[in-house]
């Protein structure tokens, strides 16, 4: 292991390094590059494939070398990819073939380099990194969540509001984002006041204040905050991503989640509020079609160049004994799935019949259950998991209603 010395821009001591796999004259190379920077890299670490794992998950970035291991290399650039956090993936190649740069980039690598390493093109993929992970630790106040999906009736809708009234239930206060500007589902929903809304703060004449904000929303029973869509579909158009973006930042500040509904579509909006997220997730289900445009999103999302982030799978309807398993899907998008909410046909009728969600019908269901773990997975804390165990210790009489409650 070396210390390093800085210039070209990086940080001193911004990064460190792990060097994994290859033969002596490949890392001997990228050995060179790396140390000539200085104090760029804090850190540059060496280890063969079969012991990079144990090291990989306090380093910046891990640069697999390919030679004749390629087979291993592939599979241990893939086990990387589907690690939740990982560090920044970069590819180092004996020669500029591309059939095998296809296949790495397939296999998650971030970067794809070859070597002898050209200082410039080293230091522009660090650079990268850098402005990523000083992008994360300035990313203080409240969590961004974004839900999308390019298939019509995934649930996105649903899913933003369960997992916001989890959020709330642990005791956060949640604004809900309507960014489904032309639909308005998730405002038509949760009855947000259609003259008010995202349209009011468009329209002012100077960037909105947490005031104008407050003024805006609609508090619903449940105790989430909407900022509902326009109510004509012509007048989206007013709606910037500059706006949204300010927005964001103004809801962060003030809100300890903000759960964003961006519908089916990929606009300069829904950009903008990917670009300021903590997560995004794109809801998929059990179908060869939704797989296709779940690849297709991501796909798209790669080539965005959004720093810092990897969209999570949520497989909404879930069933276990599906002709397509979760196995399949995962292998052929080759992204991992973070959550399964289960399809539970008898709690969205009785929801769809109070006109209420799942989570206010049927609080103990497998479905509600689910949301809230994915509150609990996405950072919300150990305030979720305090309330999820006061759930699980009320009364004998309390569980008994609730039960029967989910059979109406």
């Amino acid at each position: 292991m070396e210390r390093s010395g800085g210039r070209d821009g990086l940080a001193g001591g911004s990064l460190s390094a792990l060097l994994v796999g290859g033969e002596e004259v490949q890392r001997g190379y990228a050995r060179g590059a790396l140390l000539a920077l200085g104090e760029a890299l804090l850190v540059v670490a060496e280890a063969p494939l079969e012991r990079a794992s144990a090291l990989s998950a306090e380093t910046d970035v891990v640069m697999v070398l390919f030679g004749a291991d390629e087979g291993e290399a592939l599979g241990y650039l893939r086990s990387q990819f589907e690690r939740t956090p990982r560090p920044a993936l970069f590819a180092l190649l004996s020669e500029q073939s591309p059939a095998l740069m296809r296949r790495v980039l397939r296999a998650g690598a971030d970067e794809v380099l070859v070597l002898p390493l050209v200082q410039n093109d080293l230091i522009r993929a660090l650079l990268k990194v850098s402005e990523a992970l000083r992008r994360s630790e300035r990313r203080n106040g409240g969590k961004i969540f974004s839900v999308t999906s390019l298939g019509g009736g995934a649930g996105v809708t649903t899913l933003c509001i369960n997992l916001g009234l989890a959020l709330s239930g642990a005791g956060g206060r949640v604004a809900l984002v309507d960014l489904d500007l032309q639909a308005g589902d998730l405002s038509e929903l949760l009855g947000a006041e259609p003259e008010r809304g995202i349209i009011e703060l468009a329209r002012l004449d100077r960037e909105p204040d947490s005031i104008n904000l407050e003024a805006a929303l609609t508090r619903h029973a449940s105790g989430l905050c909407v900022l509902g869509a326009p109510a004509r579909i012509e007048d989206s158009i007013e709606v910037s991503d500059t706006m949204v973006g300010n927005l964001l930042e103004l809801l962060r500040q003030l809100f300890d989640y903000v759960v964003i509904d961006c519908g089916t579509h990929v606009n300069e909006n829904s950009v903008a509020a990917w670009k300021r997220s903590h997560e995004v997730l794109y809801v998929i289900e059990q179908s060869l079609g939704a797989a296709h445009y779940a690849g297709r999103f991501l796909d798209l999302f790669r080539r965005l160049g959004i720093d810092g982030i990897e969209p999570r799978l949520v497989l909404n309807r879930y069933r276990p004994g599906h002709p397509i398993a979760e196995v399949q899907i995962a292998a052929m998008l080759k992204c991992p799935i973070c959550a399964r909410l289960p399809r539970d046909e008898r709690v969205m009728e009785k929801s769809a019949a109070m006109a209420r969600m799942p989570a206010q019908v049927a609080p103990n269901s497998a479905l509600v259950r689910a949301c809230a773990a994915l509150a609990l997975q996405l950072g919300a804390g150990q305030a979720v998991a305090a309330a999820a165990e006061a759930r699980a210790g009320w009364g004998y009489v309390t569980r008994l209603m609730g039960s029967l409650g989910n059979r109406v």
